[in-house]
């Protein structure tokens, strides 16, 4: 065969391919540059990417763990998340230096800092940002935060995606203020080496009991962290089972 319809053969192979590559190969390979900075007032800039989308869409707001870098992290949550909505991330109230952030155990001041920052996103895009009916996103300390949130402004953040969630996280009478409860689904994903495994099953159980639609996820062989490499497959489905119900 000549060199140049092997040429064309093989190029003609690469274009079915691609046609053919599922938009999660696309999306775990995609550059989607740097994230855009969002003043936030009161607090440090959080960082957010734009919808790939038109029209109004919902936020995913990822609270990041002790000693996370917000800036790094929203850069590994665009390429599953903007499929869906706005990727957004606060940054915690203590700087540990080098860009990584803490809550400190704080969700009263967490929430000001999370209400803060969706405010600001609404000043600058107006409608195209949905008000309720959110997807709050929290992992380690962040999932200690995005319980509690989650919990206290339900019409806001009535979607929960928490990683490595813990029933010791919330206190109170947890029972009592899900009884007349909006949160319309919540997905639990933790490893089935983390520590909190079995207490990520309690709170599943706890959301059962007040009727929540929710599933629980055990990741088998994987520890507290998501590998990068591991994201989109991991989160892909859990983010599309909480934006497209109802």
């Amino acid at each position: 065969m000549r060199p140049v319809v092997v040429a064309l053969v093989a190029f003609a192979a690469f274009a079915l391919a691609a046609l053919a590559a599922p938009a999660s190969a696309w999306a775990k390979g995609a550059h989607l540059g740097e994230p855009e900075r969002l003043e936030v007032p009161g607090a440090a800039d959080a960082y957010y990417f734009k919808p790939r989308g038109k029209g109004p869409k919902p936020v995913i707001m990822y609270l990041h763990g002790r000693g996370g870098n917000p800036a790094e992290d929203c850069r590994k949550w665009a390429k599953v998340g903007t499929e869906f909505g706005w990727v957004v991330c606060p940054s915690g109230p203590e700087d540990r230096g080098g860009g990584s952030r803490a809550w400190a155990n704080g969700a009263p001041a967490a929430q000001k800092i999370i209400d803060a920052t969706l405010g600001s996103l609404r000043g600058k895009y107006k409608n195209r940002v949905n008000r309720r009916g959110n997807v709050l996103v929290g992992f380690s300390e962040g999932a200690f935060i995005a319980q509690q949130v989650g919990l206290s402004d339900q019409q806001t953040w009535s979607r929960w995606l928490v990683l490595a969630a813990s029933d010791a996280y919330w206190t109170g009478d947890t029972a009592a203020t899900l009884k007349d409860h909006k949160v319309r689904r919540v997905f639990l994903l933790t490893g089935e080496n983390d520590g909190v495994a079995q207490n990520t099953m309690r709170v599943g159980d706890t959301l059962k009991q007040a009727k929540v639609p929710v599933k629980v996820k055990i990741v088998p062989g994987m520890g507290h962290e998501v590998p990068a490499d591991r994201m989109v497959t991991l989160y892909r489905r859990p983010l599309a089972w909480l934006v497209r119900g109802k």
